[in-house]
């Protein structure tokens, strides 16, 4: 009997890969209202609460859900990229999950922060994959420090698709990438571009509402 009292704690405190190949890994973000720029207008909105993927989409988890790896740069655990955003966004609901808008992804960069970086206004390469040290390539996720949510590669390493139109054309791109120096790696910067391109320096993470079952965690 006590070895099964045992085993049953070890479980309860195992990781959640490990508790079955592919097992969601997000993280809760609680509602807030939140303003962003908008190419010179400021439009604030209110947020509703939402659970947001840790990591950028590896391409080991693409490749097993689509069938193959687009990436430009190999390696299992590094971010897919080289995807349009309609794959993007096909991924995430054949998972029960959507590509997060805007909203929700600064307000999940941001972490509780008003600086230009999540951690601060200065630049700090332990905490994203940028120009300054990415050696023009991408690396393996969580490979950089998280911000006060857990959340790993918001700047840096691939930008990411968001659910939203650009007020202008396009598709919105934040979080910046390996290509981007410091301006292009804050919080707050964002552009834009057409759906159907494939960028290698492009990827996605995926979201979903807290109304629905809360995934499980870590």
């Amino acid at each position: 009997m006590r070895w099964i009292f045992i085993i049953l704690f070890l479980a309860l405190l195992a990781p959640v890969g490990a508790m079955g190949q592919g097992a969601p890994d997000m993280a809760l973000v609680k509602g807030a209202e939140l303003t962003i720029n908008k190419s010179g207008t400021r439009v604030t909105r209110k947020v509703a609460p939402f659970f947001i993927d840790r990591y950028e989409v590896t391409q080991e988890d693409y490749e097993a859900q689509v069938g193959r790896n687009p990436a430009f740069f190999k390696g299992p655990r590094r971010p897919v990229e080289k995807v349009t955003w309609a794959e993007a966004r096909d991924y995430c609901r054949a998972l029960g999950k959507v590509l997060p808008t805007e909203w929700q992804w600064e307000l999940a960069a941001r972490a509780g922060s008003q600086t230009l970086f999540f951690w601060g206004d200065d630049w700090d390469g332990r905490y994203a994959w940028g120009k300054e040290n990415a050696d023009k390539k991408t690396h393996p996720v969580a490979s950089a420090r998280p911000n006060a949510l857990g959340l790993y590669d918001m700047l840096g390493n691939v930008g990411e698709w968001m659910a939203d139109d650009h007020e202008l054309a396009g598709k919105v791109i934040r979080g910046g990438s390996w290509r981007n120096g410091p301006r292009g790696l804050e919080t707050a910067h964002r552009i834009m571009e057409a759906p159907r391109r494939k960028f290698h320096y492009v990827g996605f993470r995926c979201a979903k509402p807290a109304t629905q079952a809360e995934p499980a965690r870590n």
